[in-house]
């Protein structure tokens, strides 16, 4: 029965492996040696990239502004639906004179675009945290493997060799499963950048909609 169980660990082992090298491989090429996700990995988004209104990326005079940083805030948060948020911006809107309007609005765009880089910078090391932590696992399930093959050998004629490859086996498999289990984690946090960057898309054409520029 144990030898079925290694046997089958041995093939989680491969496939994970397999995976794991693929994306390592995948990152070290063209996105750094940490990053697993198949998206490119991009560092920053900017305006120009994100609506078709002029570029904003230099104006920071938002940042004096209580008022537009709160609203920044509450519109980036995913927790607020966008409909909400496009309400709060048409009310942003109409609350500003109209011949000063397109250029509040444009510094308003100017602060999310610096929110989603930020919102986007803490996903992206944090995913590249975690990918260095499962080149750790998947490093310390390849020494385990060994050392269950030099138990496996001496467990013939050695007692206490059978008795270490019981419990060398039961953790092995456990950290096989935390290691699988976790990589199958990884595309779903690869798609949080992106999921930011679309929300950042339509706050800038809801946006667009109440500019005359």
């Amino acid at each position: 029965m144990r030898l079925t169980r290694s046997s089958t660990i041995t093939s989680l082992i491969a496939a994970g492996a397999i995976a794991f090298g693929g994306y390592q491989a995948l990152g070290a090429s063209a996105n750094g040696p940490d990053w697993p996700c198949v998206q490119r990995r991009v560092a920053t988004v900017t305006s120009a990239q994100m609506w078709d209104g002029p570029d904003v990326d230099d104006l920071t005079q938002w940042r004096d502004n209580d008022e537009m940083k709160k609203l920044i805030a509450r519109l980036m948060s995913r927790r607020n639906p966008l409909d909400q948020a496009t309400d709060a911006i048409a009310q942003f809107a109409a609350a500003q004179q109209p011949d000063e309007r397109d250029q509040v609005l444009k510094l308003l765009f100017a602060g999310l675009v610096d929110a989603t880089n930020s919102d986007r910078a803490t996903v992206i090391h944090g995913i590249e945290r975690f990918q260095q932590r499962q080149k750790a696992r998947a490093a310390e399930i390849e020494r385990q493997a060994a050392e269950l093959r030099h138990l496996k050998e001496q467990a013939a004629t050695d007692e206490r060799a059978r008795a270490e490859l019981a419990a060398a086996d039961e953790r092995h498999q456990w950290d096989v499963r935390v290691f699988t289990e976790r990589q199958q984690s990884i595309p779903l946090a690869c798609e949080v950048p992106v999921l930011i960057e679309q929300r950042l898309f339509e706050l800038g054409r809801a946006i667009r909609t109440h500019m005359s520029e």
